[in-house]
């Protein structure tokens, strides 16, 4: 009986890690289809979810999104989190002095999780949310820090890269080209995104150290290629400065 607790309960976390990724919204043939389970025990418990409203269907197009009560978690957590807390005000100056998207992000799995974001008040602005995420290999952010994981960590990355497709016409998808931008990331001490992920989106991350010395996380500025390339120079001078600032505070000494 136990077993099979746990076993519904990681079904029922596969389901909402679903709508972790791009998607956010599913369907009960598509959410079939992409975890491979059997219709009826999807349906029971994305009913139990819908239930507890940790999702909620849309009465039209009887599709599944993100409930009320997993927001509330998510913000919970999310105000919780000493990260978060300790680098808003570095990212809050960081926005007033470029002018442009600043985000805070982590990596988890093979994409990067936008824990943060300071949003510019320019016409042109990046759309990630908190909360969401995105492919690593394709954002700045992803790529400084994992230029800075293990040997055997960034090898099965580049393993997993290999089925990946390309988002825009800019997006490296091999791993050799991938191994090159994390050694110059190491070496510059950022990275960027030139259109990537979105066609005519620059972004430029740098990484967070904890006092351990290990790159816990980074920070990016986004904006239009534009407005991006006129101020590359200074745009890289005041990533790096907030990283290492935000790293200050957490202790390390480098």
């Amino acid at each position: 009986m136990a077993k099979e607790q746990v076993s519904s309960i990681l079904r029922a976390l596969h389901i909402l890690e679903c709508f972790m990724d791009s998607e956010t919204e599913w369907t009960l043939k598509a959410l079939v289809d992409h975890l491979g389970i059997p219709t009826t025990t999807v349906y029971r418990q994305v009913s139990t979810l819908v239930e507890r409203q940790y999702l909620e269907q849309d009465p039209v197009r009887k599709s599944y999104r993100v409930g009320p009560r997993l927001v509330l978690l998510s913000s919970v957590i999310l105000g919780q989190t000493d990260l978060r807390r300790v680098a808003r005000p570095e990212l809050e100056h960081l926005s007033e002095t470029v002018q442009e998207t600043i985000n805070l992000s982590v990596l988890l799995d093979h994409d990067v999780f936008y824990l943060d974001k300071v949003e510019t008040h320019r016409s042109i602005v990046c759309n990630t949310k908190i909360g969401s995420r995105a492919p690593a290999y394709a954002t700045s952010a992803g790529k400084v820090i994992l230029a800075h994981q293990s040997e055997k960590a960034i090898t099965e990355y580049c393993d997993w890269l290999k089925d990946c497709k390309p988002l825009t016409d800019q997006t490296i998808v091999t791993p050799q080209q991938l191994l090159e931008e994390l050694a110059q990331a190491r070496l510059n001490g950022y990275a960027m995104d030139n259109g990537e992920i979105e066609p005519g989106l620059i972004c430029i991350g740098a990484p967070i150290y904890d006092l351990s010395h290990k790159v816990i996380a980074a920070v990016s500025v986004s904006g239009p290629d534009y407005r991006m390339t006129a101020d590359q120079d200074d745009m890289i001078r005041e990533i790096k400065k907030a990283a290492a600032n935000i790293s200050r505070v957490l202790g390390y000494r480098g």
